[in-house]
C-alpha cells in the first residue's frame, strides 16, 4: 500500500511524454503532458529544435498545446483509435530575428504580428496501444500524426489566394508514452 506523500507525489508526474517529428514546433520535439475530463482533454509542453542544416540558424523553441478528443473506439483490449483530436498551440521560438516585441528601430505599427510567437490550429488522429506496457513503468504507447496551419499563414493565405496551401500547412508524427 502506498503512503500519501507517494501519491501526492506522482500526482504532479506528467501522465505522458511525447516525442515528435516536424509539425511547426522544430524537426524534432519532446513534450511532456497532462490528461484532464476522462482523458478528453490534453495540455502539452514541448521543446523543439531544428538545426542548421534546415533553417539558417539553430532554432530551439517551447510549446503550448490542448488537444480536444472528443472521440474514441476500442477496437479491442489493446487498441484504441481516436480519430478526431483538434488543437490549438502558441509557441515561442528563439533567435535574435524572432522577437517578442516590436523593436524600437522600427516605427510603431510596422508590423501587426511578432515573428517569434506563433498560434495555430491543427487537426489529427491518435492509435492508442499497450505496446511496451509490460516492459516499462507505462500503461501503454500511442502513435499519433496532425495537419495544422498557424494563425499568421491563414491570414496571409485568405488575403493572398496565390499562396499555395502546401505553404501554410504543417505536418507532424509523434509517439507517446503514457504512465
Amino acid at each position: 500500500m502506498e503512503n500519501s506523500d507517494s501519491v501526492k507525489h506522482k500526482m504532479f508526474l506528467p501522465d505522458y511524454v511525447k516525442l515528435q517529428f516536424a509539425g511547426g514546433i522544430g524537426f524534432l520535439s519532446t513534450g511532456v503532458g497532462y490528461t484532464f475530463f476522462d482523458n478528453k482533454l490534453d495540455a502539452t509542453i514541448f521543446y523543439g529544435y531544428t538545426p542548421e542544416y534546415y533553417t539558417s540558424d539553430d532554432l530551439h523553441s517551447v510549446s503550448l498545446q490542448f488537444i480536444v478528443k472528443p472521440l474514441s473506439y476500442k477496437l479491442s483490449d489493446n487498441i484504441e483509435i481516436l480519430p478526431l483530436n483538434f488543437g490549438l498551440f502558441t509557441h515561442h521560438t528563439f533567435g535574435n530575428n524572432l522577437w517578442i516585441k516590436l523593436p524600437d528601430h522600427y516605427p510603431k505599427g510596422y508590423y501587426w504580428w511578432s515573428p517569434g510567437i506563433n498560434t495555430g490550429l491543427f487537426i489529427g488522429g491518435e492509435i492508442k496501444t499497450k505496446l511496451f506496457a509490460g516492459n516499462m513503468p507505462a500503461s501503454g504507447t500511442a502513435f499519433y500524426a496532425r495537419i495544422g496551419t498557424r494563425g499568421l499563414y491563414l491570414s496571409s493565405k485568405i488575403g493572398n489566394s496565390s499562396i499555395p496551401i502546401k505553404d501554410i500547412v504543417e505536418l507532424g508524427f509523434g509517439v507517446a508514452i503514457y504512465r
